[in-house]
């Protein structure tokens, strides 16, 4: 009971706090905005020319000059370029979107990442050594330590596309079922 007198005992708050409902409601429209003088009409200056200036002109400006060259349509969006050693797939998109494409379908295809550097442009997998043994009781020995090889897959920027190249840890090209298979598996998801 002590509590409840007490709070009578403070102080009004009325004249603290003015109570605004009423401006808030009524401030429905904003006051016009004024124009700054170097935005008003004459004052403008128009620093470009409408694209009327070739690229000889902004190179001899020594401005960069970025070339773009529509990817052509005859071609397909993925492509298996066997070559022996150099065995790579060929993708006509960017590095961005090859890239994420890349780490979904691992991941899709549950390969292990082991790490993944989009600077350098390498994802590195472990993947078992040959299995051996199928059976049951080979199955249920966990305290074996598995025997895993790491691979790595380079993602290289060229002329035409995005090369993906299967390399083994010393980052040299190989040629084995286990890099086939990698590239077969990244062949549709790329496509897509």
């Amino acid at each position: 009971m002590g509590a409840v007198s007490a709070c009578g005992l403070m102080p009004s708050v009325d004249g603290v706090f003015v109570d605004q409902r009423e401006t808030y409601k009524k401030a429905h429209e904003l006051p016009p905005l004024e124009l700054p003088p170097e935005l008003k009409a004459g004052a403008i200056q128009d620093e470009y020319d409408g694209g009327t200036k070739t690229a000889t002109a902004y190179s001899s400006n020594n401005k960069a000059v970025v070339k773009t060259t529509p990817l052509s349509e005859d071609l397909p969006p993925v492509e298996l370029i066997k070559q022996g050693v150099d065995s790579h797939l060929m993708v006509r998109d960017s590095l961005r979107n090859t890239w994420r494409k890349t780490i979904s379908a691992l991941e899709e295809k549950n390969y292990d990442i082991e790490d993944k550097n989009r600077q350098t442009g390498l994802v590195y997998l472990n993947i078992a050594k040959d299995k051996g043994s199928s059976s049951m009781l080979s199955s249920l020995a966990f305290w074996k330590s598995a025997d895993t090889e790491v691979y790595l897959i380079e993602l290289k920027r060229t002329d035409s596309g995005v090369t993906l190249r299967v390399l083994d840890e010393e980052e040299t090209r190989i040629e084995n079922e286990v890099s086939k298979t990698l590239l077969s598996d990244l062949l549709t998801p790329l496509a897509q």
